[in-house]
């Protein structure tokens, strides 16, 4: 059986994709007002980026740097310089902040600031999480340099050494406050989860993993999704409480996600739902480009401050709409655009 696998390095997991687009629903359904329920998406977002930035990884870190900001940058960008002409134009759509030329600058710069009342976020309020993300990549550029081997374990002592700073410090600048969340930690999730889908994935070739790993991990994915949706009230986003109520389920969910694929397709994930994967594939233009559709649905037609059949339609006309517009991102900017930057970045490394 050994011989008929592929290496784990070689493995392609849809069924963790197919995990992301699910997840990236809940996020659409969290801006629901009357709903408010998938917060917690960006805890399985941030599990599964730190496992797939050490699996992308193992056989070097050549332009992982440059290759992260050429997916990401084009599409936030874009987003953010959508916001800011809308605050130029309509300025009394949003509450708290305004159409500053440094807020812009320092949204395109990742450079935390205070939005107004009190809540340091880009100008694009869901961008928080993209801050993050290109955060953690350049921390794991820096201890890949360092230690190839122990870029892992290096980027994770970089990740608590912040965290800890920030809950040292008397009064933490913005910087500090903002990369010192303790949400960071579930970088560190994730790359422990990559370690532990390796070896269990060396149990696979030798044929020691049960096969009912495959159900488990179904039936621990539903109850996941249960326990968060049920806890969704009791959390503080903003506190150590997320990593432990929301980071470590997250973690356990991604592991579950690749045992159904691996025992149930054998390493290949062939049987996971299409849709789903391309859900998945979608997952990032859906996260930031539904934001406005769903507040603009909200405002103009449907009222989603209470629950009522005409706000229920509303929900699936928000779903449809954010997954349209995300595909024509998708295809436009995160594929067109962005392999186009890339086969630029790899001709100039020549």
């Amino acid at each position: 059986m050994k011989n008929q696998l592929p290496d784990f390095h070689q493995m392609h997991f849809d069924s963790i994709q197919a995990l992301r687009g699910v997840t990236a629903l809940f996020i659409v359904l969290e801006h629901v007002r009357f709903l408010n329920c998938g917060a917690f998406g960006v805890d399985i977002f941030f599990c599964i980026s730190g496992f797939m930035i050490m699996f992308s990884t193992h056989g070097g870190g050549r332009h992982f740097l440059g290759k992260r900001l050429i997916r990401i940058l084009p599409l936030y960008y874009l987003m953010t310089a959508g916001t800011f002409l809308l605050l130029l134009l309509f300025p009394g759509m949003f509450e708290q902040t305004r159409a500053n030329p440094v807020f812009l600058l320092k949204s395109l710069l990742f450079i935390p600031f205070d939005i107004g009342g009190g809540t340091i976020q880009p100008l694009l309020r869901i961008g928080w999480t993209v801050n993050c993300e290109i955060f953690f990549y350049i921390l794991f550029m820096i201890a890949m340099r360092i230690s190839h081997r122990f870029r892992g374990l290096l980027c994770g002592l970089f990740l608590a050494g912040f965290v800890a700073m920030a809950h040292l410090a008397p009064a933490p600048c913005a910087f500090l406050a903002f990369y010192g969340n303790p949400v960071m930690l579930e970088f560190i999730f994730g790359m422990l989860c990559y370690y532990v889908s390796w070896g269990l994935y060396r149990r696979h070739q030798a044929g020691r993993l049960p096969g009912f790993f495959g159900t488990a991990g179904i039936l621990g994915l539903l109850a996941g999704f249960f326990g968060l949706l049920v806890t969704k009230r009791t959390v503080n986003v903003l506190g150590f409480l997320r990593p432990l109520r929301w980071g470590l389920p997250t973690m356990l969910m991604v592991l579950c996600a690749f045992l159904v694929g691996l025992c149930h397709d054998h390493g290949q994930n062939r049987k996971t739902p299409s849709p789903f994967v391309r859900l998945g594939d979608i997952s990032f233009s859906l996260y930031l480009v539904h934001y406005y559709p769903v507040m603009a649905l909200d405002r103009f037609v449907f009222d989603f401050s209470a629950p009522s059949p005409r706000a229920f339609f509303g929900v699936a006309v928000a779903f449809a709409v954010s997954i349209c517009l995300a595909v024509i991102s998708w295809a436009l900017i995160e594929r067109r655009l962005s392999d186009y930057l890339r086969r630029k970045l790899l001709a100039a490394s020549k």
